[in-house]
């Protein structure tokens, strides 16, 4: 499906139907298409952007099977495909763990992972190419209206003042991490997503990052932990579309805690998972990185891995005091789940990604998912694993 300019050159000379008309008509008219050209099947990047919902209501009335693609709930080298819905949509954040049994599994029995490497300049090239032919090609698709709370111009200006001001921004990132290793105390690690992501904007009960900031902070003072700092870290992506160094010192001020509560807007993660007693999140990846270490990590929004066996459910200010440990073998249990049914070995931004994901997902599409629910009995994760 066409809907944009960056939809048409990426396309380039494959099979495509274009769409000019408004998001109303969108319902009828992808209906209509698929009876006539006889869709069997809908494959989605993303499950929460207008056109895509409705696309997804229309398929399940016509008894078509959906597959929703998104990034990898592991990361770095996978990426995900879900029957009928990912992150918060996911049937996966219904499953109760405890039904699974079996003893976790090595990776070595999951076959061999491909090792797809950080391909982030190809995903910012992607993403530059995409809104540029977009941009240039608004007159052809006047209708078309974006999911993303700006226009291309306005993201642009934010990247371009996000690139000037980086040596300024890297600079207050070292200060603040002499400051907290200077300190010497125990670190809460919050992090943050991205202000129009849909985990905060659908999957979570908050309206904004403004409203999760507010709200960690006022749970760090209800916390009385006096001994501890709060930590912030930035998305790596952010685009500076609210200003949150602003936002965070001016909440640390208000509360009379500016020595205790730091933003971190650049760097890697590592370093700082490394000092941390706790790590809270709406629904970040990077908190894969913190089970895995066995740091006790509090999710707050709805994710593929907010099981009460992995992460407790409780008040954040309670978190912060007690921090609750939980076995990490029922962690291991559901990254097996994840890879024997939604996760494929690629990516999206490389030759080396797409040669290693198309042909298992290829497979799967044709051959149809593997739900759940076929590991419930005890012994079955550990067979299937070895099979694949």
């Amino acid at each position: 499906m066409v809907f944009n300019g960056g939809d048409l050159t990426d396309a380039r000379f494959g099979n495509k139907l274009i769409y000019r008309r408004s998001l109303a008509d969108w319902p009828d008219w992808i209906r209509t298409a698929a009876k006539h050209h006889e869709i069997t099947d809908l494959v989605l990047y993303g499950d929460c952007r207008p056109y895509h919902r409705l696309a997804i209501e229309q398929a399940r009335h016509l008894g078509i099977r959906v597959h929703v693609m998104e990034e990898g709930y592991l990361r770095p080298n996978w990426v995900t495909c879900e029957p009928d819905g990912v992150n918060g949509n996911s049937s996966l954040t219904k499953l109760d763990l405890d039904q699974f049994g079996g003893s976790p599994i090595q990776h070595s029995q999951l076959g061999q992972e491909v090792d797809i490497r950080s391909d982030l300049s190809n995903y910012m090239v992607a993403g530059f190419a995409y809104y540029f032919w977009t941009a240039l090609l608004t007159v052809a698709f006047p209708r078309y209206i974006s999911h993303r709370d700006l226009d291309i111009l306005g993201e642009a200006s934010l990247w371009l003042s996000r690139t000037f001001t980086w040596p300024i921004r890297r600079r207050r990132t070292k200060r603040a991490l002499r400051a907290i290793e200077a300190l010497h105390k125990p670190v809460h690690l919050v992090l943050l997503q991205l202000n129009g992501d849909s985990q905060i904007k659908e999957h979570s009960s908050f309206s904004s990052v403004r409203h999760f900031v507010e709200h960690c902070i006022g749970e760090f003072v209800a916390s009385r932990t006096a001994e501890s700092l709060l930590v912030f870290k930035n998305h790596p992506l952010d685009n500076g579309v609210v200003n949150l160094a602003r936002l965070i010192a001016e909440e640390a001020r208000r509360h009379n805690l500016s020595e205790r509560i730091f933003f971190v807007e650049t760097g890697k993660l590592v370093p700082l998972l490394e000092r941390s007693i706790s790590v809270t999140a709406v629904n970040s990846t990077a908190c894969h990185q913190a089970l895995r270490r066995g740091i006790p990590t509090m999710v707050l929004g709805r994710a593929v891995f907010n099981h009460p066996q992995i992460v407790p459910r409780m008040r954040l200010a309670d978190f912060f005091r007690l921090r609750p440990r939980r076995n990490i073998s029922d962690y291991e249990k559901l990254v097996n789940l994840l890879r024997l049914t939604s996760q494929f070995n690629g990516g999206f931004y490389s030759w080396r990604g797409r040669a290693a994901l198309l042909p298992a997902l290829v497979d799967r599409l044709i051959g149809g998912p593997v739900p759940a629910d076929a590991f419930r009995r005890s012994g079955e994760i550990e067979r299937m694993a070895r099979a694949v």
